[in-house]
């Protein structure tokens, strides 16, 4: 009985490593979460460890946000869709647009080119 119990308790440690290794070799240890925030705005994505990683964030007055996210700005590449009507695709860098992007409304390019803490830079 003795050598029983030894087998299924290394069989029970193999296991739960296994899952581990598993869950961090696929998943990086993410998951797909909503978030709803009290203002009213909704996260769809990836999370980890209660952070933002990459997904929609829906604003309660209908702009959205789908890319990644670092300590809680938009971090990386992103597009930020407003409501009335303009849409930003570019770079984010601690939540403002950082490096190349393009600035369109209703199908026409406003600007596209470099930004600079949020600000587009003339040529």
């Amino acid at each position: 009985m003795q050598g029983r119990k030894k087998w299924i308790l290394i069989a029970a440690c193999i296991l739960i490593v296994s899952c581990i290794g598993l869950t961090f070799f696929y998943g990086n240890g993410q998951k797909s979460d909503v978030v709803k925030f009290q203002d009213g705005t909704v996260y769809r994505g990836k999370t980890e460890k209660g952070k933002l990683v990459s997904g929609e964030l829906r604003f309660k007055n209908g702009d959205t946000y789908t890319g990644a996210f670092k300590d809680g700005h938009f971090e990386g590449r992103g597009v930020y869709r407003s409501h009335e009507g303009w849409t930003f695709k570019g770079i984010f860098h601690r939540g403002v647009a950082q490096g190349q992007g393009k600035l369109v409304k209703d199908g026409k390019v406003i600007q596209s080119g470099n930004y600079d803490k949020g600000v587009y830079q003339e040529k």
